[in-house]
């Protein structure tokens, strides 16, 4: 955790007040191995909503857009959202986790890989169509990765998962692939409203994109 990036990340993660932000209670290394301590939640939010098919997506979706408006008044972005990346408590309230955590791993593993390698090879089914470009993430690419977290809390399928790797940044980048809305009866809770919404989110223009 040396890297002045990770150490800047980290510091302003310890700032983080919020009711849907997991709390940064500390760092240290052992055996020369970093890690981060945190509050141990029982799911993240894919987990939670398996778990409990009778809780509505719309709540943790809800918490999550809380943390981001949070984030971004701040103009703090979080860089890596998807399900896994959201923490939820026993009675539902959810939080976002992982704040900057995948560029400090990038971090610790650039000795073999770049930055942007890892970014694009860990979390690209979330990932905006500029930072498949190679642009800095900013609040619209978290909003996108936020449609795809609705689409993924509405479905329990990983966005865009059967587009070829070779040729995904291609086709979403270059052809606007979204992903396509389920049949109502295997989705009944995905209404029209809130289809649209996840269409704004992944908008291709980022100034398109509703805020958080």
């Amino acid at each position: 955790l040396a890297k002045p990036y990770s150490l800047f990340i980290l510091q302003i993660w310890m700032t983080l007040r919020h009711p849907n932000i997991l709390q940064f209670l500390g760092a240290n290394t052992m055996d020369d191995r970093p890690f981060v301590v945190m509050p141990l939640l029982p799911y993240n939010a894919r987990d939670f909503l398996r778990v409990r098919p009778g809780f509505d997506p719309l709540y943790v979706l809800r918490d999550i857009s809380l943390g981001l408006e949070y984030l971004h008044v701040r103009k703090i972005c979080h860089g890596d959202l998807k399900a896994i990346n959201v923490l939820v408590e026993e009675h539902g309230r959810a939080l976002l986790c992982d704040f900057g955590l995948s560029r400090i791993k990038a971090d610790i593993t650039s000795r073999t890989r770049t930055t942007s390698d890892n970014a694009v090879s860990g979390s690209r089914n979330w990932m905006a169509p500029e930072l498949l470009s190679g642009s800095l993430p900013r609040a619209p690419s978290d909003i996108y990765a936020f449609g795809m977290t609705l689409y993924e809390a509405y479905t329990d399928e990983i966005p865009l998962s059967t587009i070829p790797y070779n040729d995904f940044i291609e086709l979403v980048f270059k052809f606007d692939v979204r992903p396509q809305r389920p049949e109502e009866n295997e989705c009944p809770r995905l209404s029209d409203g809130i289809w649209d919404l996840a269409e704004q989110c992944w908008d291709k223009d980022p100034k398109a994109r509703p805020s958080a």
